[in-house]
């Protein structure tokens, strides 16, 4: 498949973008094989970590370069993915990644992109956005425009089964966050929040069997609703989650910071949003009978802790995630977010402070 998709897309030489543990699981033999059959020369750039810095996205470009390649096919987790996208518009507009921040900020439509996530997590292959970091400059940004999107997606839930159990865990969380945080923006319409249901209920549902078992019916249900995840957040955006999770200072994976952070937006983002998190409550299985809406969405909150608790996640920072010296300026850099502006409760820096202290507090059943 994903050489007829690249060839469709007049694809002849295609640089991979991938990491080490993609190659050392053997997930690029089979998209190797189906790049041969349609004769598409290929080069593999797996220098990509996590969380990937400016830098490692420059390499990718002199790889391209050096290749001649016309078409760039991303493996693996959100990293992968968004370091592809960063090589294939600095492909077409020349320059440094880093000065293409923000919205439509490039001149010409990057290289085709093919997306291939090996994680249930991310749903950056459906995304016109992408998060980079600047050791440079100490701080996260944000990349993307219309253009950005992924020409395609391709989900195959055989990639997952050799995934380990922790990353599965983190990656299924991160696409809860960016379902759940889909609700809660002032952009939320009708259809973003019947596909973020929808996807809450898939992980929800699935997640426990398909992180800790070999169900492969579960995996594919939770890798399809990441995609679904992103779609919703990429449509009706995202809230004072990602908001706070663009600091720098947290050297944490983004995705084990959104999950921590989740249940503690649920309960201070509650006063708004009570109907959401009481349907919520209802797509996810809770019976109805006799309980308000209030109650219900008590129960939604309550039932993302017990999952958690179900899968080992932790439910607060370590005092070494977190430096407690450093929450002022991070309350203040995460309430200029456009998240923090999107969502639906109006916030300051102060309250934001007060989450990040309550996060390393924890919270009980």
């Amino acid at each position: 498949m994903t050489g007829s998709i690249s060839s469709s897309l007049g694809i002849t030489t295609a640089l991979i973008v991938t990491d080490r543990g993609v190659v050392n699981a053997g997930l690029l033999e089979g998209i190797l094989r189906s790049l041969a059959e349609k004769e598409i020369h290929c080069a593999v750039f797996d220098d990509v970590e996590e969380d990937p810095d400016v830098e490692t996205v420059q390499r990718g470009v002199s790889k391209l370069k050096r290749t001649n390649a016309n078409g760039v096919i991303a493996v693996g987790g959100g990293s992968p993915i968004c370091a592809a996208k960063g090589v294939a518009l600095v492909a077409t507009n020349g320059g440094e990644i880093i000065q293409y921040e923000g919205p439509d900020r490039y001149s010409s439509p990057p290289l085709p992109v093919v997306a291939i996530p090996t994680t249930a997590g991310s749903g950056s292959d459906v995304s016109r956005w992408f998060v980079l970091h600047s050791k440079n400059e100490q701080r996260t940004f944000v990349v993307g425009g219309d253009a950005c999107f992924p020409r395609a997606s391709i989900l195959d839930p055989l990639l997952l089964a050799t995934l380990p159990k922790w990353q599965f865990i983190v990656s299924g969380v991160d696409a809860l966050t960016h379902a759940v945080e889909a609700l809660w923006t002032e952009n939320a319409n009708p259809l973003t929040d019947a596909i973020a249901f929808e996807s809450i209920a898939l992980i929800m549902g699935n997640l426990p069997r398909a992180a800790l078992t070999g169900d492969m019916e579960a995996k594919s249900r939770v890798h399809l609703a990441a995609s679904m995840a992103n779609i919703a957040c990429g449509n009706a955006g995202l809230g004072i989650v990602h908001a706070m999770t663009l600091n720098y200072a947290i050297r944490l994976p983004h995705g084990l910071q959104n999950g921590i952070l989740l249940p503690y937006a649920m309960e201070y983002n509650l006063p708004a949003c009570v109907a959401k998190l009481a349907r919520m409550a209802v797509v996810i299985g809770e019976q109805t009978s006799g309980l308000t809406d209030p109650e219900l969405a008590a129960r939604a909150i309550y039932r993302v802790k017990r999952l958690f608790v179900e899968l080992g996640f932790p439910a607060k920072f370590q005092e070494s995630d977190v430096r407690r010296e450093l929450i002022p300026a991070m309350a203040r850099y995460s309430a200029e977010q456009v998240h923090a502006k999107l969502n639906i409760r109006r916030t300051d820096e102060n309250e934001i402070a007060s989450l990040f202290h309550r996060s390393l507090e924890g919270w009980t059943l």
